[in-house]
């Protein structure tokens, strides 16, 4: 009897291993594509549908539920995978089709077991039970007829009570929210983006993931809280056409159009790394980071439309605050089905039910699978998340369910895989570990610093030289002996100073001083550009307003005038009588009619149509500095 139960047992633990060791699904037009963790193809499954579009996921009875925009017997459809290979491929029909439906994304709650989806074409989301009857018609939740949003992705927060939307309208693109009752609708971020699509929630960090195809080429996949602050960009690129994405507890992958293909990127960023090489913060607040470290997982024939990932959430939430209320609603639920409808159970449900199931795990017998407990992970749960995980340390399952660790004093990083000693000390000091944990070093003579980072000799040695230039320099405590050794070292003994060169210390080099050659040349230099400046002044002056001609004029005239009525000028001379007088640079209008002004000066201004009665104000302007 025994050996009858082991080979039960054995045969049905390959058989559910076999079929239920996937992690991702992901759908193209003709085909639902299974894989593991390690994305290795493990099954598919809908090859009888052709435009196969969205895909959720009910985690708690391992079913799916899948949209086809062309199918004429229904849109929304589920997919069970049967533990014992009868028929891989058992599909139900779940909402019939009406009209030209363009569903791009499905949500489901686990609590209250509602499908939720978005209709681009009638601008509307949808809900409806999964356990109501083929006849009942989906309940419109949101319609959006009468504005200009445009619903696409969609995801659910089923621990808040929460669902998620992107308006994928370019014109006013948003990405909002509204509590599952109806109620409380709240716009959570719109600004810097142009065609948000696929959105998640991710209840290991309570933060929302979604993907924005940007103008032009460009994308971006970001994530921020749920309500919508701390938007931080994950990955900013080019030529990717991202459409619906998935999360893991280090992960994000999302679907690319563009070169039909699925990525991944890390969901957390060091912010050391962040804030050194790839991080800025645009106009509007958003931190960026670029684009780095994305690596395509896979490349199809055919657009992949949707993806879905196990979160684990019935063990990884059980204790998170938030959600240990839902969870343990759903689990109970789920146990209380699994018990109910086995009343009498069959052997094989007995030997599944004892011994599948390992490290305490609970036996789900709808589905076949293990709800493990916090700090196990696999399909039987017997992968012990602990084991092996911190190097130097001790692992602790945090309240999300995931291993974390306390590291030995000496010892830090995510796995207690970095000394904190190592590389800490420079110029071979030796590292000391204090109780508190902090570092600090035993410096060798001649050397400190709190890394040992300095050497007090070439320190020294720049106070030695500024020592012997003036005594009254203050040296250091310690320098002094120091300055002796250098002065021994040194070749010509007290006349110089072996100082050894420092970089970046040039400031305390000797100070260069002035001497009498220095001051001579400066001074020589200043009064030779004084004079040049006159010179140039003088010229420029002489060049604008020319010297009045110089005119000589030669006049006849009689030595002796009639004593009443002649002038010497002005008497006409007899022959006997008559003389010369020559009259050089004469300014005087009356005895040689000779003008006090620059005739071309003159000339100028009368082509300006000055007035006559300006004429002594140019006979004025006109004269020359020196009178005659």
């Amino acid at each position: 009897m025994l050996s009858l139960q082991r080979k039960i047992f054995y045969t049905l633990v390959l058989c559910i291993s076999t079929v239920f060791a996937w992690d991702f699904a992901v759908t193209t037009p003709s085909k639902i594509y299974f894989y593991d963790e390690h994305w290795k193809e493990v099954t598919t499954s809908a090859h009888q549908f052709e435009y196969l579009a969205g895909i959720t996921f009910d985690e708690a009875e391992e079913k799916i539920y899948f949209s086809d925009n062309r199918q004429n017997n229904g849109s929304i459809f589920s997919l069970i995978i049967p533990h014992d290979y009868e028929d891989p491929h058992l599909i139900d029909k779940m909402v019939q089709r009406t009209n030209n439906e363009e569903i791009h994304s499905l949500a489901y709650d686990p609590l209250e077991r509602n499908l939720y989806w978005s209709d681009m074409v009638s601008r509307k989301i949808y809900m409806i039970s999964v356990d109501a009857k083929e006849s009942i018609k989906p309940k419109v939740f949101i319609d959006f007829a009468n504005e200009g949003t445009l619903p696409d992705g969609i995801a659910i927060d089923f621990c808040r009570r929460l669902l998620f939307w992107t308006n994928s309208n370019f014109t006013s693109a948003t990405i909002e929210r509204i509590g599952l009752d109806g109620k409380d609708r709240k716009v959570i971020v719109n600004t810097n983006m142009y065609a948000p699509h696929g959105i998640v929630v991710d209840q290991l960090t309570d933060r929302i993931y979604y993907v924005v195809d940007q103008q032009g080429i460009h994308f971006s996949v970001e994530s921020a809280n749920l309500d919508g602050t701390d938007r931080q960009i994950i990955l900013k690129g080019v030529n990717n056409e991202p459409f619906s994405l998935a999360v893991t507890k280090d992960a994000v992958f999302w679907l690319d159009r563009t070169n039909r293909a699925i990525w991944s990127h890390a969901k957390y960023t060091s912010k050391s790394v962040t804030k050194q090489a790839a991080e800025s913060e645009n106009e509007e607040g958003v931190i960026e980071s670029i684009e780095e470290g994305a690596n395509m997982v896979l490349q199809y024939v055919d657009k992949p439309r949707g993806i879905v990932a196990r979160s684990n959430y019935l063990t990884n939430s059980i204790n998170d605050e938030q959600c240990h209320e839902v969870v343990n609603a759903i689990k109970s639920r789920i146990l209380s089905n699994s018990k109910s409808s086995n009343s009498t159970p069959d052997e094989r449900t007995n030997v599944l039910r004892k011994s599948f199931c390992l490290n305490n795990g609970e036996f789900v017998t709808q589905s076949t699978t293990c709800i493990c407990k916090v700090g196990f992970d696999g399909k039987r749960c017997e992968i012990n998340q602990c084991k092996n995980h911190c190097i130097h340390g001790t692992c602790v399952i945090s309240s999300r369910g995931l291993p974390t660790c306390e590291c030995h004093q000496n010892y830090h990083g995510k796995r207690c895989e970095l000394s904190k000693c190592e590389g800490y000390c420079l110029n071979n000091g030796r590292c000391i570990v204090e109780d508190s944990g902090e570092v600090s070093c035993d410096c060798k003579e001649r050397f400190a610093g709190t890394r040992c980072e300095y050497n007090t000799t070439e320190i020294c040695g720049l106070y030695c030289k500024l020592y012997k230039l003036d005594a009254e320099t203050s040296v250091p405590y310690g320098c002094h002996d120091i300055c002796d050794e250098l002065i021994e070292r040194t070749e010509n003994g007290t006349q110089t100073y072996a100082v050894p060169k420092l970089p970046n210390l040039e400031m305390c080099e000797q100070e260069k001083t002035w001497n009498s050659t220095v001051i001579i040349v400066l001074v020589s230099g200043v009064v030779a550009s004084l004079g040049l400046m006159l010179l140039i002044v003088h010229g420029l002056r002489r060049f604008y307003k020319p010297a009045r001609p110089r005119i000589k004029k030669t006049f006849v005239v009689r030595k002796q005038a009639a004593p009443s009525t002649d002038t010497p000028l002005t008497n006409r001379p007899m022959a006997t009588e008559a003389c010369e007088i020559t009259i050089e640079n004469c300014c005087n209008m009356n005895i040689c009619d000779t003008p006090c002004f620059d005739s071309k000066l003159l000339e100028k201004t009368l082509s300006r149509n000055s007035k006559v009665k300006d004429d002594k104000k140019m006979l004025i302007n006109g004269m020359d500095d020196e009178l005659y």
